[in-house]
């Protein structure tokens, strides 16, 4: 997904109240979102929806629904997790781990233009940290001890 958005909503989506767009990508786009329940729960998680154009798309949807599956197979902690798979209207969605805070590209860009880029060791901490999500996705197992086969595209 791009760099975020400062675009605000307040579209209400099935359980959720989509709050602000946070980016959008070839096939799908993501918000800061937050689930409401009894007595007052609330939590703040993001929404990953299919684009209104590809809705009708059988193939994409196909490929949306494995990777929902794949993904809320995936417990580490420097991967998202998936918490809620479903459709609303026809759009499907994925309800994900909200992580606060700023994105790489921002941090990477910001330094850039303040001429100060992120040190070494940083960069390293980040990499590392990078590479044990991905490493975990990777060597993945299903319930029964297969293999997950993912292979990671973006």
């Amino acid at each position: 997904m791009p760099a975020q958005s400062t675009l605000n909503t307040t579209e209400t989506f099935g359980n959720y109240l989509l709050l602000k767009k946070i980016g959008s990508g070839g096939m799908a786009e993501l918000y800061m979102a937050r689930q409401t329940g009894v007595m007052g729960f609330e939590r703040v998680l993001a929404i990953k929806r299919i684009l209104p154009h590809l809705t009708e798309d059988a193939e994409f949807i196909q490929m949306f629904i494995n990777e929902a599956k794949l993904a809320a197979q995936i417990t580490h902690p420097h991967v998202a997790q998936v918490y809620d798979f479903g459709a609303v209207d026809g759009v499907y969605y994925m309800a994900m781990e909200y992580v606060m805070g700023k994105s790489l590209s921002y941090v990477l860009s910001a330094g850039k233009k303040r001429e100060a880029p992120v040190p070494f060791r940083h960069a390293l901490y980040i990499t590392a940290k990078i590479a044990a999500g991905l490493d975990h996705a990777y060597r993945g197992k299903t319930i029964g001890g297969e293999p997950l086969g993912i292979i990671h595209r973006d």
